[in-house]
């Protein structure tokens, strides 16, 4: 092998393994964040049965499920570096029982029978092990004091970015962030881990040793235990029952450390606890993904709803500051309120420490009134989306609308019905349009296709018996004749006697598919018709306040009516007829 080509192979290993360790955390894999939770604490009122027992496990298994382990938790700084206290705690507390040993066997070779020079030298021996444990003590606290440091630094840059994001800071400050922190080689400051749960096993619940339970979940034999497990996020949680409700209380606890990182608590049906745990869990989403604010930046359109809009986030009134918002991030519902304009609302999952940007288009309330015509007169009621309809006159009903498409039905006296749809293409003032509705009872017609079309098919079916039956011998007798065993009538008379069968059978077959055409059209009459376009020329407006009023006159006038032929009864009755 030459020189040169030794310089080029040194030269080539040296470029790969450069791009290796560049790409290194590129491909590390993420961590994964262990979750666990205790079984439940039922409050002291309550009996200690095994209804309450198995409520104190079903609940925060049911929480943890709904949690589930695709979610990410964001790793500040400070939780890194509580990692890397504990482990050195742990490594000095090691150190210094070796350092106590070794000064305790030290103090005790003087007691020996040793003579000077061997004494001397095992004293020697014993003090160079002294000072090496006390300098891996040395190395230990100053490996606290670095990270101690760097965690301040990454805190600090964490509170930078808080900054940014809420805009305290002018476009001087960003840049100057920017190029500050143009040549820092961390990926990034917050670290992401995925959430697993411990023993890959929502179900599995964390105990604490017998004798540790009675001790504060943050002691610190309780967190030796707890990390020794390799939990990351311990639930612990009570309840209490009175009457029908029940009431949970969760707290979330990050180890190492012991820092209650939050607490939550709902308040329901003992019967809906399903509603219960999920409420739970969207509150507990937030707090375990650790995620930074949210700035919203939201556009109002059109400009004169601007001024008078009112958002809510999670039903709380919030204030607009440069047309931006900062919230916790998480899913929210968010409501925008204008007067004059339809409200409009949405719930969305918002990722922790980005910008989103909302576009809000205000419309105004479709106010008026439509007319549905009957294209065949039936006598009956009009109900729209729920309320009745004014009838005009037999064939003609009015409506108020509110821009939204319009699902009616239709009352026949019998009290049959019918249902019709409007769309929202079809919804604007002084329009008119038409229906023809069949009343009636769909379930039962609905059943009696379904009765009619299952019986044609079982006739089918035996059709076929003596279809297959006679084909059968009609190809055995002519097989009989080619060898000349049978005469040619007979093999004709089952041709005849195939060929009716066959027809028969093929009759009752386009009979049941028939019946199922119609099977299936009459369960399709369950969906309501689509209303269609009229002539808007007999769209004739009618103030609902002048049939009220004139009802209520027509009323009116016969209870006097009434009145007054009681009346003229009584005086007849009291008194004596006029001659």
């Amino acid at each position: 092998m030459t020189t040169k080509f030794k310089s080029i192979r040194q030269t080539v290993f040296s470029i790969l393994f450069f791009l290796t360790a560049c790409a290194a955390p590129l491909y590390a894999e993420n961590a994964k964040w262990i979750i666990a939770a205790q079984k439940f604490v039922p409050d002291k009122s309550l009996a200690q049965d095994a209804v309450n027992s198995k409520t104190a496990e079903l609940i925060p298994a049911d929480i943890l499920e709904k949690i589930g382990s695709s979610a990410m938790r964001n790793v500040y700084p400070d939780e890194r570096f509580e990692r890397v206290k504990y482990k050195l705690r742990t490594e000095r507390q090691s150190l210094f029982l070796q350092l106590s040993a070794e000064y305790k066997k030290r103090d005790s070779l003087v007691l020996n029978n040793y003579s000077d020079l061997k004494l001397k030298s095992a004293i020697r021996d014993s003090q160079k092990k002294i000072d090496e444990i006390q300098e891996k003590i040395d190395a230990n606290l100053e490996e606290l004091k670095k990270a101690s440091d760097e965690n301040d630094l990454k805190m600090a840059q964490v509170e930078a970015e808080l900054q940014n994001l809420n805009g305290n800071n002018s476009e001087i400050s960003r840049y100057k962030n920017l190029f500050r922190n143009i040549f820092v080689h961390d990926e990034s400051v917050i670290q992401q881990e995925q959430i697993a749960f411990y023993k890959d096993d929502f179900t599995a619940l964390y105990s604490l040793p017998e004798a540790q339970k009675e001790l504060s979940i943050t002691d610190a034999a309780c967190e030796k235990s707890i990390v020794s497990a390799g939990i990351n996020t311990l639930i612990t949680g009570r309840f209490s029952k009175y009457g029908d409700y029940i009431s949970v209380y969760v707290d979330l606890y990050a180890f190492p450390g012991g820092k209650k990182i939050g607490s939550v608590a709902e308040v329901g049906s003992v019967n809906e606890l399903e509603i219960i745990n999920t409420s739970i869990v969207m509150q507990i989403i937030p707090i375990l993904s650790n995620a930074l604010p949210v700035q919203l930046e939201i556009v109002i359109e059109p400009k004169e709803a601007q001024a008078k809009t009112m958002v809510y986030i999670d039903n709380v009134l919030q204030r607009l500051e440069n047309d931006k918002l900062i919230v916790e991030s998480g899913i929210n519902s968010i409501q925008f309120v204008s007067e004059g304009y339809k409200n409009v609302a949405t719930t969305y999952n918002f990722e922790g420490n980005k910008k989103y940007k909302i576009e809000v288009n205000f419309e105004k309330p479709k106010n008026g009134y439509i007319q549905v015509g009957l294209r065949k007169p039936i006598e009956g009621n009009m109900l729209m989306n729920g309320e009745h309809a004014l009838e005009i006159d037999g064939k003609k009903s009015q409506i108020a609308i509110n821009g939204q498409a319009i699902l009616g039905e239709f009352l026949a006296e019998n009290g049959e019905t019918a249902f019709f749809y409007i769309p929202k293409k079809m919804i604007y003032d002084g329009n008119y349009v038409t229906i023809k509705p069949k009343p009636m009872d769909r379930m039962a017609y609905i059943d009696k296709r379904r009765k009619i079309m299952y019986g044609t098919y079982s006739i089918f079916i035996m059709s076929l018996i003596p279809t297959f039956y006679t084909y059968g011998n009609y190809q055995n007798y002519v097989n009989l004749y080619k060898n000349y065993q049978t005469d040619s009538e007979t093999a004709h008379k089952w041709q005849t006697a195939t060929n009716i069968t066959r027809f028969i059978s093929i009759g009752c077959g386009v009979l049941w598919c028939y019946e199922l055409v119609r099977y299936l059209i009459a369960a399709n009459s369950v969906l309501p018709q689509n209303a269609l376009d009229g002539d808007d020329s007999q769209f004739n407006y009618v103030d609902p306040l002048s049939i009220n009023q004139n009802t209520e006159a027509s009323e009116s006038k016969a209870e006097n009516e009434t009145e007054n032929k009681t009346d003229d009864i009584e005086i007849e009755e009291n008194g004596e007829p006029e001659k």
